[in-house]
């Protein structure tokens, strides 16, 4: 070559076509999981998240037998505070609380509901939305649940929203 004349530029070079597909489907892949990694952790705070309302919900309950001689409240439906007894009890004041999952009350059945124990003295259940790989912790024998429950004699599980216990509760709110 002559000393005058020039080559390929160097150092100009800039990305060729499927060299910018790869750096995008890598990226793509990369978001998908994140978004798939982030909405697990969400699913799973919710679910912590109600878990814990069921048991502030529970302690109120109990609170209410201790001074009402051992009998719990007898008006099924949504959790508020006129399930405790209207506005101003010390048990339960909140009329605005919801399970994170789907934005729906919670429910209260006087008596076992959908528990596996007959002679428990109530249920508290939410109205579903959990995805079952969140619920893993409470899971007993299958996935199919998506619902925390809590039993009186048991505590907190895993429950099909349309369980029987539940499912009349929904039918009596509509």
């Amino acid at each position: 070559m002559a000393e005058g004349s020039k080559g390929p530029p160097v150092g100009n070079r800039g990305f060729t076509l499927p060299e910018l597909l790869v750096v995008i489907a890598v990226i793509v892949i990369i978001a998908a999981i994140l978004l798939v990694f982030f909405a697990h952790v969400r699913d799973n705070a919710n679910v912590a998240s109600c878990e814990s309302n069921e048991r502030m919900i529970a302690e109120a309950l109990e609170s209410y037998a201790v001074d009402h001689g051992g009998q719990y409240p007898t008006t099924p439906g949504n959790v508020t505070s006129a399930t405790f007894g209207g506005p101003g009890n010390p048990y339960f004041t909140r009329d605005d609380l919801i399970d994170p999952a789907n934005g729906l009350p919670y429910l209260y059945t006087n008596g076992p509901g959908s528990c596996r124990n007959p002679d428990a003295e109530y249920q508290i259940i939410d109205q579903g939305g959990h995805s079952s790989s969140s619920l893993i912790a409470l899971l007993a024998s299958d996935n199919a649940e998506d619902a925390v429950a809590f039993c009186q004699d048991q505590g907190l599980y895993a429950a099909l929203s349309t369980s029987a216990g539940s499912a009349s509760i929904l039918n009596q709110q509509h």
